[in-house]
């Protein structure tokens, strides 16, 4: 029986494990590489169609905030008269009560 002992590091710097990690990212890599090679019209398709997307999320978003805009303006144009209603109804309420002061 053959017995191969693989030791725990090389040198005693390098731990085998790392290294045979290494070796497997690098092949991956290669490999990696070569799909993306083979796959370049599919890559050139996919990211065409992010661009479109991102153009329309883009264009979608412009409208909505336009939307929200209008929304956020009228609300603060509607408090503001509420808070005139308010102030004028205070005011007469002042003044009926300095003229009822002024009778007593």
């Amino acid at each position: 029986m053959l017995n191969l002992s693989i030791p725990s590091s090389i040198g005693g710097c390098i731990s085998t494990n790392m290294m045979l990690y290494g070796f497997g990212a690098l092949a991956g890599l290669v490999v990696l590489g070569k799909l993306m090679r083979d796959s370049r019209p599919i890559l050139v398709s996919a990211t065409k169609e992010v661009i479109a997307f991102q153009q329309w999320l883009s264009g979608r978003l412009e409208e909505n905030k336009e939307y929200w805009e209008d929304v956020v303006s009228e609300a603060k144009h509607l408090y503001r008269l509420e808070v005139e209603k308010k102030l004028e109804i205070l005011q007469k309420q002042q003044e009926i009560l300095q003229k009822i002061k002024d009778r007593i």
